[in-house]
């Protein structure tokens, strides 16, 4: 391969690098070939992970915010993204409790900012080697934040509309939910809505949206209370992760129930693509939701393991023994 093969490649993505329609448009056009034709031998520069989120005053769209208010979610958002860090770390459903060297593992980095919006670094902090006892990926994985990010993009809704994601959410994992209320609950300010976007090292784009309607839903849903659980394992043809990403469907052998769909957490998205449309062994977990009112829902269920491959968020027994916040 010629060098400036390579170096057109990568300064046709460089030019294309904004948010438009039309530069989304070329990306997925130049990262098709560059798949597409191996023998060009084309390498897909990787990217250097980073969080960029925005915040919108829903009553007065246009208008500056106000430091303290980004200051506030920018808290919120390390939280969640430490307490996710923290779990898939230690193989837990939830993590109550954190410590500074939870936040330090999967520390956010402010890198720049514009009206409105913040951009933050997800590379890991060199400063902090000497926390790796508690839990250092390997290089290919990226950093903590980063994992913890894609954990909680994947759980938030894609877009104002997206009422199956909020739906799917009250099955997910403990510590998924715990981390969506660190988002929402007693905000200083619950008339922002928020949108994010994350680039990963691989150079997967994730987006999710969350608006003021859409965080008053998410609330009242997550005062449901998950009860009568219990581990199903069965054989059938895994339909794969449609319409939502982190809805997964399923078709047990047999066709009793027809279909079973439920949350699927990110740890186990690349297993789920793997064996789409075809036959495999699950294992579910499966509960019902009761309301605070002492309303009772039909069962719901959370891909827990697929194949060989575990989820690195277990079933709910397997949480942290660490004291409370």
């Amino acid at each position: 391969m010629s060098k400036s093969l390579q170096e057109s490649f990568e300064c046709a993505l460089a030019s294309a690098s904004s948010d438009s329609p039309l530069d989304r448009l070329v990306q997925a056009s130049l990262l098709t070939s560059a798949h597409q034709f191996v023998g060009l031998r084309l390498r897909v520069p990787v990217s250097s992970p980073s969080l960029t989120f925005k915040l919108a005053d829903a009553s007065a769209p246009g208008s500056l915010i106000g430091a303290n208010d980004a200051a506030d979610m920018l808290t919120r958002i390390q939280k969640a993204v430490a307490r996710l860090a923290k779990a898939r770390r230690n193989r837990w459903a939830d993590a109550k409790s954190l410590r500074p060297s939870d936040f330090a593992i999967a520390r956010l980095n402010v890198a720049s900012g514009a009206p409105g919006s913040l951009q933050i670094s997800l590379l890991p902090d060199v400063t902090q080697s000497v926390l790796e006892d508690e839990g250092a990926l390997p290089v290919e994985r990226g950093s903590w934040a980063e994992v913890g990010a894609a954990e909680l993009l994947r759980a938030l809704p894609e877009s104002p509309n997206d009422d199956a994601s909020i739906e799917s959410l009250v099955s997910a994992s403990p510590v998924i939910r715990r981390a969506v209320a660190d988002l929402i609950m007693n905000r200083a300010n619950p008339g922002i809505d928020l949108s994010f976007k994350l680039e990963r090292r691989s150079g997967e784009p994730v987006s999710a949206f969350l608006s003021v309607a859409q965080a008053k839903v998410l609330a009242s849903r997550l005062a449901e209370v998950q009860e009568e659980r219990e581990i199903i394992r069965m054989a059938g043809r895994l339909d794969g992760v449609r319409t939502r990403r982190q809805i997964f469907y399923f078709e047990p052998a047999g066709g009793s129930p027809a279909e079973i769909h439920g949350f699927v957490d990110e740890s186990l998205v690349q297993a789920v693509k793997q064996h789409i449309d075809s036959n495999v062994q699950v294992a579910l977990e499966s509960f019902i939701l009761r309301s605070p009112s002492g309303k009772r829902s039909q069962r719901r269920y959370r891909l827990i393991e697929v194949g060989d491959v575990f989820t690195e968020l277990p079933p709910a027994a397997d949480i942290d023994t660490e004291d409370d916040e």
